[in-house]
């Protein structure tokens, strides 16, 4: 009696244990099937690919409903001569869904992927006096000799010589 109540758990259990919802690309189209809307494929307009054996590269294509991709990429010296970075350089453009013409470049190197547009949110400028506490923490550490600063860095921002006071912080209760 027992084994037939495991045998018959066992039977029930991968049917009760099923998805009870479709997946929604599969219900989407379903819903465009049983409606008799047709969808109509997006024709490629202009496409080119060259790779190469040393890890260069360079592809592009354009779409019929204007979408736009460009992409290359290639090898580049490290630091060291033995070092090898990978770069990938590219554009994308189309039309969003306002109608606005998005127009996106990126790189990706050995300092990360940075895209730019128009579209992309800016952050908004640091206030006067949040530069001026930075400027100042530099100066000190600078001063102090805590900062490790390497000789092929960039400055990051000019240093105020002399401290400037700081507006007073609210207190909290």
């Amino acid at each position: 009696m027992f084994l037939l109540l495991i045998a018959i758990f066992a039977l029930i259990a991968p049917a009760i244990s099923r998805p009870q919802e479709p997946a929604p690309v599969v219900a989407a189209t379903a819903q465009r099937a049983r409606s008799g809307e047709e969808s109509t494929p997006i024709p490629i307009i202009n496409q080119t690919e060259d790779s190469s054996p040393d890890g260069n590269f360079h592809f592009s294509y354009e779409t019929g409903n204007g979408i736009k991709v460009d992409e290359k990429g290639y090898l580049k010296e490290g630091q060291n001569a033995s070092d090898l970075i990978q770069v990938i350089e590219g554009s994308v453009s189309y039309t969003d869904s306002n109608g606005t013409l998005i127009n996106l470049r990126y790189i990706a190197d050995e300092n990360g992927y940075q895209p730019t547009g128009d579209h992309l949110p800016v952050a908004p400028p640091l206030p006067e006096y949040v530069v001026r506490l930075l400027n100042s923490t530099a100066q000190s550490e600078f001063s102090q000799g805590t900062s490790q600063v390497r000789a092929d860095s960039a400055p990051a921002a000019s240093v105020v010589s002399t401290p400037v006071p700081l507006p007073p912080v609210a207190a909290t209760v």
